[in-house]
């Protein structure tokens, strides 16, 4: 039976049981799970007559089920706060139900409230400990959900390997079961993963037929998904117009459903796809809206409210205070990203990029497009990573610096040197830790300097103590004189580079023992005169 089938039967029967009683509710409760993927205004409009009907006649176990129906309602619209509060209410009064299946689901959707908030590994100890327990049950379609939770944390995790294992689970069992909705969802997983492992082309296999699926059966949430996944094997696969095609209808979707998160992740592939067919102008059009959707995301309160319930549901300090340094350095990460693509330094590219085209220096302007694409794609890519390999961070370096070479008159000259002891591709360290440095270099020691502007930076290994040195070395004015420049601007302002610098430091190095450490020191010539600015960075590794 279809999905639209079934979900007529269900609204038959409702018809014969019109007063208030429990075989009504347990009828609307069966309608709102259908419902749940399709039409969430009538999902609610059932949820509060399931509720109303259940605390009218004291039907505990119906209202326990419209807290949780309630809870997957408030997930599906990303209100995690709202989302947890109603799993919390529904786990109290169906921990004690007979029936298995409503004592395990507000658990099984409290792990994924874990999951998008970013504690996938707290989710998946849940997620082992329900299934454990439904091992000795028979196969029900319960189990093919939960494999598909466990199969989603793996996605977040970008384990796909161990991701193919639960999605074959869940396939296996939909199938057995004729679950429609279990096929597509499973379908669509193996698609992503497969993308992950670099198959697109066994990828698309299972990607259409979740999709024939979706379109039938109005599973809106997950076709999405397959949009999403179809642009990006049509990108690994270089057809770029067929890969801008789908990801164009996703957009659509993701703001009907109103997901933020996806609609930036589609539009970082509209970037990606525009900068690989070099039109530079449409991917950097996409990069401001991608840029605003992540800041859309960073203003978003509802995760800093998931702290308060947490702490609710676990009762220990400890890890609540652990979740707001999670948050705190997400929203560092953020604070940091926009710190880099600050508008002057826009600008001034942008304009700088249009001088060499009014100049006739075509070849080199479309260079220097093609330069500032890939920055912002690179920045992009890295925000959000706890760690990248140093040969990533010195990619994002030079980018950036020779766009700001052509600030300067042939008189900016920049280099960076690596120790001997150094490997590159195997040292690591936070993202966009050292270029706000390196700005500074130029933005208060060296644009000022007459004659030749000299701008080293140095990385080297210590092997005793296990710390990685940077040193950014410029030949500018030197401190002192920068702030001389600068004397009738307030003595209390903070550019936002450096505070959001500084405010990230501190998140870092909170709870290390061992910390990262930053030192200015000012340069002097043999006559004892400013020679320029040096700041060292050491960074555990």
């Amino acid at each position: 039976m279809s999905n639209n089938e079934t979900i007529e039967s269900l609204e038959a029967q409702l018809e014969l049981h019109n007063s208030k009683s429990k075989e009504r509710v347990d009828i609307i409760n069966q309608l709102v799970a259908f419902y749940l993927n399709i039409d969430l205004n009538k999902t609610k409009t059932l949820i509060d007559e399931e509720e109303r009907i259940s605390t009218d006649i004291n039907y505990q176990e119906g209202i326990g089920m419209s807290y949780h129906q309630r809870g997957v309602y408030f997930y599906l619209l990303g209100d995690y706060e709202n989302a947890l509060n109603f799993y919390l209410k529904a786990d109290i009064i169906l921990n004690k139900s007979a029936d298995w299946k409503n004592r395990i689901k507000p658990k099984a959707n409290i792990a994924m409230v874990y999951m998008n908030t970013q504690q996938y590994e707290e989710a998946l100890r849940i997620y082992n400990e329900i299934e454990n327990e439904i091992k000795l049950i028979p196969i029900d379609i319960i189990h093919a959900q939960m494999y598909i939770n466990i199969d989603a944390a793996y996605c977040f995790l970008k384990d796909p390997k161990n991701g193919i294992v639960y999605s074959q689970k869940a396939l296996q069992i939909s199938e057995q079961l004729n679950s429609r909705y279990g096929i597509a969802v499973s379908e669509s997983n193996l698609g992503g993963h497969l993308i992950l492992l670099n198959k697109p082309e066994e990828a698309l296999q299972h990607i259409a037929r979740s999709k024939e699926i979706c379109e039938a059966d109005g599973y809106t949430i997950i076709l999405l998904s397959n949009f999403i996944e179809y642009a990006d094997c049509y990108l690994r696969l270089q057809q770029y117009e067929t890969a801008l095609g789908y990801a164009e209808k996703a957009i659509p979707l993701a703001r009907k459903v109103q997901d933020i998160e996806k609609e930036a992740y589609i539009m970082k592939h509209i970037m990606n796809i525009y900068e690989r067919q070099e039109d530079f102008k449409n991917a950097f059009i996409a990069s401001r809206t991608y840029i605003e959707l992540k800041e859309k995301m960073l203003n978003n309160d509802k995760i800093k409210s998931f702290n308060t319930l947490q702490l609710k549901y676990e009762s220990e300090k400890k890890e609540a205070a652990l979740n707001q340094l999670r948050l705190q350095q997400t929203q560092s990460e953020l604070t940091a990203l926009k710190s880099q693509m600050n508008p002057h330094f826009i600008f001034n590219a942008l304009n700088s990029i249009q001088e060499l085209y009014t100049i006739g220096d075509k070849k080199m302007a479309n260079e220097q497009m093609g330069n500032f694409a890939q920055l912002t794609r690179k920045i992009l890519d890295v925000s959000g990573k706890q760690k990248i390999e140093l040969a990533e961070e010195i990619e994002i370096l030079t980018k950036y610096l020779e766009l700001e070479c052509m600030r300067f008159e042939n008189d900016f000259s920049y280099k960076i040197h690596l120790s001997d002891n150094l490997d590159e591709d195997y040292t690591t360290l936070p993202p966009m830790l050292i270029q706000p440095y390196v700005e500074n270099s130029i933005k208060h020691g060296l644009l000022h300097k007459k004659g030749s502007k000299q701008l080293d930076i140095y990385f080297e290994l210590d092997e005793d103590a296990n710390v990685l040195k940077c040193s950014v070395d410029d030949n500018g004015i030197g401190r002192q004189a920068s702030a001389s420049l600068h004397k009738n601007r307030s003595a209390s302002h903070v550019s936002f580079s450096t505070s959001a610098t500084e405010k990230r430091l501190r998140l870092l190095n909170q709870g290390k023992e061992e910390i990262i450490a930053v030192q200015f020191e000012d340069k002097e010539d043999e006559s004892g005169n400013t020679s320029g600015t040096r700041v060292i960075i050491q960074i555990p590794v």
